[in-house]
């Protein structure tokens, strides 16, 4: 049977131009996945997504001299047929006045130049989006950096609050009020050296809960080495400070072994850490003198070992030593005291009155020393309140 000549021609552009919008639907459906992996969709982009209508496939196109029964039935019989490429329904009116099937299409091509022209404008919106996120990544960096180098101060203290068996019946010093008095009084001592950082000597349980619970102060170790091992906390501010990690070295004290602590810390603020070392030698002399010079020696050995990490290292106890401790152990270790001092050329202790009690460190500059004397005074401890300002530069 002979071949309409119509539909022939018909069937030739439908797969012209079915192949040409497959090859722009794989363009188009890339763009798609480059905009959802921008913008952090995902799925699957189809040709009717990008335009809105279903495309014909190559494969949907009736072929040459396919279905002549069809054919037939159609010969003679205007507007008879069920579909156009376009899904109009009206081949006949429109292949009377378009009979290439030009106009079918320049339609689908203008719907496809369109599809085109919206993603490329998502994608250059997505691009404009990714550079502000960008800039906006790079600002919060910059000022992260910023805070990091920025200087900060902190009051750090030390104490010897004298241990509560002390004052307890039997205890040496039976003249001073028993230390549920005497622990608000050192509570007002810190309160009035406003410290955010205090080193305790001889601090035990009952003191410790007394001091946490009317400061809201966090403590190393606390009482994470038991209730025994109480007596050399670090007290500070947790709502500027933030624990990193807790260690600890061991020196003789009156005849045995005990542990200090090693506190890291990181100023939340600027992000910035440094350790914080807290100790109490053994006091008198004779075999105890030995014992105070190991603690000593230890001391150092733990410090230059931590400055060996690159940050500060804040030292406060009662060492038991006044000019000896000075010119022993704080040029060994690299300290500088906050109550003055120097070494470059020979030693030379700070000005008189020196205490037992010191705050030194490395990588810090101090200011603001003060030497308490109120706690011996009142009785609330044979020990004086030592603090100074330490600023991170």
């Amino acid at each position: 049977m002979p071949l309409n000549p119509h539909r022939a021609l018909s069937a030739a552009r439908t797969r012209e131009t079915a192949i040409v919008a497959a090859l722009i639907v794989v363009v188009m459906v890339t763009g798609g996945l480059m905009i959802q992996a921008l913008a952090g969709g995902s799925g699957a982009t189809s040709a009717q997504d990008i335009t809105g209508v279903p495309v014909a496939s190559p494969a949907a196109a009736p072929a040459d001299g396919g279905d002549d029964d069809a054919d037939e039935a159609d010969d003679g019989r205007p507007g008879d047929d069920k579909a156009d490429v376009d899904g109009a329904g009206d081949d006949d009116s429109e292949s009377a006045t378009d009979p290439t099937g030009t106009k079918q299409a320049v339609k689908a091509q203008r719907r496809l130049d369109a599809a085109v022209l919206e993603r490329t404008e998502a994608l250059g919106e997505l691009a404009v989006l990714a550079e502000k996120r960008a800039q906006q990544k790079a600002k919060e960096q910059k000022a992260a950096e910023k805070a990091a180098s920025a200087p900060f101060s902190v009051t750090v203290g030390s104490f010897n609050v004298l241990g509560s068996q002390h004052t307890a019946p039997g205890g040496s010093r039976r003249s001073f009020p028993p230390a549920s008095t005497r622990s608000v009084g050192a509570v007002n001592r810190m309160v009035d050296h406003g410290v955010g950082i205090v080193g305790m000597q001889e601090l035990q349980d009952d003191q410790l809960r007394t001091l946490q619970a009317r400061t809201g102060f966090a403590a190393y170790p606390g009482f994470q080495w038991g209730v025994a091992e109480t007596d050399n906390s670090i007290l500070y501010d947790s709502g500027r400070f933030e624990f990193v990690s807790g260690d600890r070295f061991i020196i003789p004290f009156m005849g045995r072994p005990r542990p200090q602590p090693i506190l890291r810390l990181r100023e939340r603020t600027t992000n910035r850490e440094f350790y914080v070392v807290n100790t109490h030698p053994s006091a008198h002399d004779g075999k105890y003198l030995t014992e105070r010079r190991q603690g000593q020696a230890t001391l150092v050995s733990i410090v230059n070992n931590l400055k060996q990490s690159g940050l500060p290292v804040l030292v406060t106890g009662d060492m038991n030593d006044r000019e000896i401790f000075y010119c022993n152990v704080v040029p060994q270790a690299g300290l500088t005291a906050s109550n003055g001092g120097s070494y470059s050329s020979g030693c030379r202790p700070p000005p008189q009155p020196i205490s037992v009690d010191w705050v030194v460190g490395s990588g810090v500059a101090w200011s603001s020393y003060r030497r308490d004397t109120s706690p011996v005074t009142n009785k609330i401890s044979d020990h004086f309140f030592i603090s100074a300002v330490a600023t991170f530069g």
